[in-house]
């Protein structure tokens, strides 16, 4: 039947197809115009009537054939008239509405009747479906109470319509314990509620009191009830969204007291971890939560908590309050992997607390903690993208927020910013593969700015690497090289070398070439920053690096030769706080004095470093004769006490270490014999 409508359609039907809007408006005009119709027959019927006199309708109802007759045939020739005024606006609304095709009208209600079978069909099919549905939940039921009593129990008394489900028509559907639910949809809700709390939202909002709180409190610390703990969670939502209560967000109870509000924020967040660990043991010793028979019952739960649990941390401003949230959130930790979204806000907002200049120290401190808990938990098998957990994204997001946080370096910044690095720096030695891995990337890309640098000598090239972020990321590197760069052992018990030692060489180069790329007065702060950093790194790897070059360079320059100007412009170059000076202050003596001091210490760490080593007298001879003809050029009183005294210093260690070497029968080929050498004079010169 559809086919040969659908024939017909092509051939009679020649204009655009009407939407199924317009044909609902052209039924709407006819019903509304037959219900006029039709309340005007009642009107008819109803005037007639009362035009009869009452005599006549007494008469009437006494029984007079004659005047009923007289009666029915004025009621006829009424609903006749009606009948074809009725059929004439009805032919005038479909000459009204002549875009719609006869024949269109024809397959709509052809395709009506199937779709009206097709709904009959589908019923049946959802009724059986439903039917099926219901028979396996009371299997698994059955099933579950063999398997798991105790957990069949606690589902009777805490929600007794989920076993009883199917039982009666007029309950709702519970959700079916251990059916699957996704964590693609994760985005799509807030908050997921009990039909219990649903109904607390349509009464009035319930004003939580300080008893009612403590009977609550009560009931989980002593038999760990759930109902109470409920309970407990909504009042806690209250709590961590006090804040957008003019927002759509409902609430069970209202909290007005302070102290009812502070006991319900510190109860929670101690029970909550309590409560979900007692119903949620994994099936392995130190598994995840998701391996719990209960996990799919307790899963809305859990999450509406974690979920609340942001929404405090991102509020909260007190620091005490503050701290003591990310440590109970720290608790936590093992849920949060279980959802993948969660986890990652979690760690946005941590990282935030972490770097943030209005953070105190002890809530900076904690933060890490927490970033570092997160970095080292394992990972649930279903949610294993990556056989490192989180460690990945940790180590990326942390390196990445203190370089957007180390910009602006001041006297009030930068104890801020040492602090952050030496927390981070921390979290590079739990996997030192993975840390090399991260550090190739970003050393790397230090190592393509200063390349373009160098290659297009232009202002912009040159301040993306003469800037605070871009050295601040040198002593990171520096800092993470040095405390994990040296020997390590292994799973099975061998001394191994850490792959973390093949970076040396690419920051020392790219350090080096930080130093030339503008080598003049002006970046003396830089050059002695960068100095400092490489020192620090020869100190704890063990490598040979030749920075006494970069010093002597300055020793040459015009700056430490040339007659200083009496100039009365400025105050003292802080060395730690600046990277480039004034032009106006670089020919004053204050300023040449500053250089020739750090030129003096930086020369003296360098040769500490090698002092004890048999080479030293070769290392520093040179070094030496370059000193002494910089003392006897040199028109700075000042600068040259200093370095002349260095010079005596340098003479006088490598005399002691040739004494030292006379003494020795072995050739240089045997390694083994200088490296206990090194060691006995580096005994005797301490």
């Amino acid at each position: 039947m559809a086919p040969a409508v659908q024939k017909k359609t092509k051939k009679t039907s020649t204009m655009k197809k009407p939407s199924n809007k317009k044909v609902q408006k052209v039924v709407e005009k006819l019903v509304e115009k037959k219900s006029k119709k039709d309340a005007q027959k009642k009107a008819a019927v109803k005037q007639l009537s009362e035009s009869e006199p009452e005599d006549e309708v007494m008469e009437d109802a006494a029984g007079s054939d004659e005047d009923d007759d007289d009666v029915f045939k004025k009621l006829q020739r009424v609903m006749d008239e009606d009948s074809e005024n009725s059929d004439e606006e009805k032919n005038a609304a479909e000459d009204s509405d002549s875009d719609i095709p006869s024949d269109f009208e024809k397959e709509m209600a052809v395709d009506d009747e199937d779709n009206d079978e097709d709904e009959e069909e589908e019923d049946e099919e959802n009724e059986e479906k439903l039917q099926k549905d219901i028979e396996q939940h009371k299997k698994d039921m059955e099933a579950l109470k063999e398997r798991d009593p105790e957990f069949y129990n606690f589902l009777q008394k805490e929600d007794d319509g989920l076993l009883g489900f199917g039982e009666s028509d007029e309950e709702d559907e519970p959700e079916q314990v251990g059916g699957s639910d996704d964590d693609a949809d994760e985005g799509a809700y807030s908050d997921m509620e009990e039909p219990e709390e649903q109904d607390e939202k349509e009464a009035a909002v319930h004003v939580l009191k300080k008893a009612e709180l403590n009977e609550w409190i009560e009931a989980v610390k002593s038999h760990k009830d759930f109902k109470s703990f409920k309970k407990l969670l909504s009042a806690f939502k209250t709590a961590a969204r006090m804040s957008e209560e003019d927002d759509n967000v409902t609430f069970a109870f209202k909290i007005e007291d302070p102290a009812v509000f502070s006991k319900v924020i510190t109860t929670t967040l101690r029970l909550a971890p309590i409560v979900f660990a007692h119903h949620l043991k994994p099936k392995k010793e130190n598994g995840s939560p998701l391996t719990s028979g209960r996990w799919s019952f307790f899963k809305s739960y859990v999450r509406s908590y974690l979920n609340n649990l942001l929404h405090l941390l991102r509020n909260l401003t007190d620091a005490d309050m503050l701290r003591l949230t990310i440590r109970e959130a720290e608790k936590c930790t093992n849920l949060y992997v279980c959802f993948d979204r969660l986890a990652k806000e979690y760690l946005k907002t941590l990282l935030n607390a972490w770097s943030n200049l209005g953070s105190t120290d002890i809530v900076r401190v904690q933060a890490f903690l927490s970033i570092k808990s997160l970095a080292i938990i394992p990972v649930p098998a279903s949610k294993d993208t990556n056989s490192q957990g989180y460690l990945d994204l940790c180590l990326k997001n942390v390196y990445l927020t203190f370089v957007k946080n180390c910009k602006n370096t001041n006297l009030h910044t930068l104890p801020v910013i040492n602090l952050m690095r030496n927390l981070a720096v921390q979290l590079y030695g739990i996997n030192p593969v993975l840390s090399y891995q991260q550090g190739f990337v970003y050393i790397r890309q230090l190592a393509i700015h200063l390349r373009q640098a160098m290659k297009v000598r232009s202002t912009k090239n040159h301040n993306m690497v003469y800037n605070w972020q871009y050295i601040h990321c040198i002593d990171f590197w520096s800092d993470v090289l040095n405390a994990y760069a040296g020997n390590m052992v292994d799973e099975e018990g061998d001394v191994v070398e850490s792959p973390l030692k093949a970076l040396v060489y690419p920051l020392t180069q790219v350090a080096v070439g930080v130093i030339q790329l503008i080598p003049t007065a002006q970046f003396y702060p830089l050059r002695f920053h960068v100095l400092r950093s490489l020192n620090s790194l020869i100190h704890n790897t063990h490598v040979f690096v030749p920075l006494a070059t970069y010093v002597l360079e300055v020793l040459e320059g015009t700056v430490a030769m040339e007659k200083a100007k009496q100039s009365n412009a400025g105050l003292p170059t802080d060395w730690d706080l600046v990277l480039k000076v004034n032009k106006k202050s670089i020919h004053g003596r204050m300023y040449q004095d500053e250089v020739l001091d750090q030129c003096a210490k930086a020369l003296k760490n360098y040769y500490k470093e090698y002092s004890h080593h048999i080479s030293f007298p070769e290392m520093v001879d040179a070094d030496i004769i370059a000193i002494k003809r910089f003392v006897k050029q040199s028109k700075s009183i000042k600068g040259k006490d200093k370095l002349a005294k260095l010079a005596k210093d340098l003479e006088a260690k490598a005399k002691f270490v040739r004494q030292q070497r006379s003494k020795i029968s072995f050739s240089p080929e045997n390694e083994a014999e200088i490296e206990q050498f090194n060691r006995d004079l580096k005994a005797k010169m301490t």
